[in-house]
């Protein structure tokens, strides 16, 4: 994985020990300490992406469904694109997320120190 998509993930996988979620903001807040991001930064949401297909591969729980918009509550479209490529309606979208994000919730002290 890239250097941001590693960090997004130490971030991330310290998050879960402790809340149920992370904003977008907050979560480029955290990782820009060691990798300068904003939270519409492409190269950010690429990491995501990124660390997506690694959880993917490494048959865990999609660590980045945890990260949503303050504004909607929810991840953002890419999140659906990367995570949850076959759905397609709003119903089924939001299941499929509910679903990755409780796995995450009740795994979260099974992810790996390192993906």
């Amino acid at each position: 994985m890239t250097a941001l998509a590693t960090e997004i993930y130490k971030a991330l996988r310290r998050t879960i020990q402790t809340k149920h979620s992370i904003t977008y903001k907050a979560l480029a807040v955290l990782v820009s300490k060691k990798h300068p991001t904003h939270q519409r930064s492409p190269s950010f949401h690429a990491a995501l992406t990124e660390l997506t297909a690694t959880c993917r591969e490494n048959g865990v729980p999609c660590i980045a469904a945890v990260v949503w918009s303050a504004s909607t509550s929810r991840p953002s479209e890419g999140y659906y694109q990367a995570a949850h490529p076959r759905a397609r309606t709003d119903r089924a979208k939001r299941s499929a997320w509910e679903r990755e994000h409780a796995a995450v919730v009740s795994n979260a002290a099974k992810f790996p120190a390192v993906l």
